[in-house]
């Protein structure tokens, strides 16, 4: 009986720990979608104009929703803090909406673990870009353009 009752009481703890609202820890989350080796794959099919072949591997990010990517130019370690002297922080943009009058694309970009959050702006919306941030880390980006918005984490290593 006594064993029954333990059982019961696990089964009903494991659930209640399940269906628990508490967030997951942000930092451990972030930490695993923001690596410093991207590996390159072949690009989503809206995302290709312009690479020849089309199906040319590059290392990029996808927005959390499927709206846009981060095409990066270097699979390790792409993107620097402070920015290194002779390599840019490029980043090409590809947005899924068709393209049409953009508006420009917004940045709020938070440090994964820290209060710091920065702006950035790419004129004209998706496209091609130089993103310097403030300091290495997992940075968190809220992105919004011509009414849309994405999410994505981006790793700056340090100089």
């Amino acid at each position: 009986m006594r064993r029954c009752v333990a059982l019961i009481l696990l089964t009903i703890f494991t659930a209640a720990g399940c269906s628990s609202t508490h967030a997951p820890n942000p930092v451990k989350s972030a930490a695993q979608n923001c690596p410093s080796s991207i590996t390159p794959r072949t690009l989503p099919t809206w995302a290709r104009a312009g690479f020849h072949p089309p199906t040319l591997p590059m290392p990029y990010v996808m927005g959390d929703r499927g709206d846009i990517v981060a095409i990066l130019w270097a699979d390790r370690n792409p993107l620097h803090a402070p920015p290194l002297a002779k390599v840019n922080n490029k980043i090409l943009w590809v947005s899924k909406v068709v393209p049409g009058p953009f508006t420009p694309l917004h940045i709020r970009a938070a440090l994964d673990g820290t209060n710091q959050i920065v702006t950035r702006e790419v004129a004209g919306g998706p496209g091609p870009s130089i993103i310097d941030l403030p300091a290495a880390g997992c940075w968190s980006l809220d992105l919004s353009w011509s009414g849309h918005q994405d999410h994505l984490s981006l790793r700056y290593a340090p100089s």
